[in-house]
């Protein structure tokens, strides 16, 4: 896959047409096969899906001050591949500006399901990092999981789509005291059914307290939360191995370099652990160089399940169809696609509630 290509009019693409008479002999559109097959999202995170023209307008409302030097109408996008996951998540110190509001969550909710809509999709896990939300707003955190769980709930009735929250916790020193304050909240809360898992996510390269394993181990063991861990990112297959082992992980997000390591990918098809690939995020990251074949291929090869997702499609100016295509490009396999809905079902955290 070119990194650069745009793949704004999936109409005007050329290559599919192309794809589509070759593998079908000139029978159904691949490129509106693509567009309406049926999806299920496990791996996107909020201020990742939200249309960039919204945040653009709620960070000059909201945080101007802050922005003042950033030029928004030229920053928030990543089209490009970066040299690295740290140049990548430097976006992610705009982002975590807003919502400011009650009502400016909404707005974004509401975007993430306009979006989510678009691209035919049935149910949705939704990351977000409520501890942003509970100091931007001065609010406590079970207020902030609570607004946040309400807009979702709001939005999954208006547009039919069925959603579920995952709690994300970012690496550092405070990852342990932030987790434990989630799961506090979570619980002041009565367990709310529309949470449905915790996420670690960040450099992985950022020291997290020894602690913090079990915190995860203790929300899928006790609380029955279903856990995701970035992974593997950035080429370390230990931190792979670790999230299996350690944090009790179910999926992997994107987990690229697992595809290095027999011995981890047997791992993962042997515990049948679903890692969460995202086609055109892997590139944009840098995760997987233009010169490398995605590991995906590898995935098929080795049989480790694996599901196609978008991660911050906002942010990539992309959407969740053109991830299909990325796929399609990069394996050659549209029976994949086919049956990569039932897939999705399979390895979803909304089949824990009961």
């Amino acid at each position: 896959m070119d990194p650069n290509r745009k793949l704004r009019d999936l109409e005007c693409l050329d290559i599919l047409a192309v794809i589509s008479i070759v593998i079908h002999g000139g029978g159904i559109s691949m490129i509106h096969r693509i567009r309406t097959l049926p999806k299920g999202e496990l791996h996107v995170h909020l201020n990742g899906l939200v249309e960039r023209s919204v945040i653009i307008d709620l960070l000059r409302s909201e945080a101007a001050e802050e922005t003042a030097a950033v030029d928004l109408e030229n920053a928030l996008r990543r089209n490009t591949p970066c040299a690295n996951l740290e140049e990548y998540l430097a976006e992610w110190n705009v982002l975590r500006l807003i919502p400011r509001s009650r009502n400016s969550l909404r707005l974004m909710v509401i975007s993430a399901f306009n979006q989510l809509q678009a691209q035919n999709t049935s149910f949705a896990e939704i990351r977000s990092s409520v501890i942003y939300i509970s100091l931007l707003n001065r609010i406590k955190v079970s207020e902030a999981l609570r607004w946040l769980i309400e807009e979702v709930e709001n939005a999954s009735k208006t547009y039919s789509i069925r959603a579920g929250v995952i709690m994300t916790v970012s690496r550092g020193n405070y990852s342990a005291e932030n987790l434990r304050t989630l799961l506090v909240a979570y619980e002041h809360l009565g367990k709310p059914k529309t949470v449905i898992g915790v996420d670690l996510a960040g450099n992985e390269e950022e020291y997290t307290p020894p602690e913090l394993a079990g915190l995860f181990m203790r929300a899928k063991e006790y609380h029955g939360l279903g856990v995701t861990i970035h992974a593997g990112e950035t080429g370390n297959v230990g931190n792979i191995h670790r999230a299996v082992k350690e944090f009790g992980a179910d999926r992997i997000g994107h987990g690229t370099a697992a595809g290095k390591s027999e011995e981890t990918m047997g791992l993962l098809r042997d515990r049948n652990i679903c890692v969460e690939v995202c086609p055109i995020s892997n590139r944009m990251t840098g995760s997987v160089p233009a010169s490398e074949a995605h590991p995906l291929v590898k995935f098929i090869q080795h049989d480790v399940p694996f599901v196609i997702c978008s991660d911050n499609p906002g942010l990539h100016q992309a959407n969740m169809s053109e991830d299909y295509l990325a796929f399609l490009e990069e394996s050659g396999r549209p029976d994949l696609l086919e049956t990569m809905y039932s897939v999705q079902k399979e390895h979803s955290f909304l089949r824990l509630i009961k």
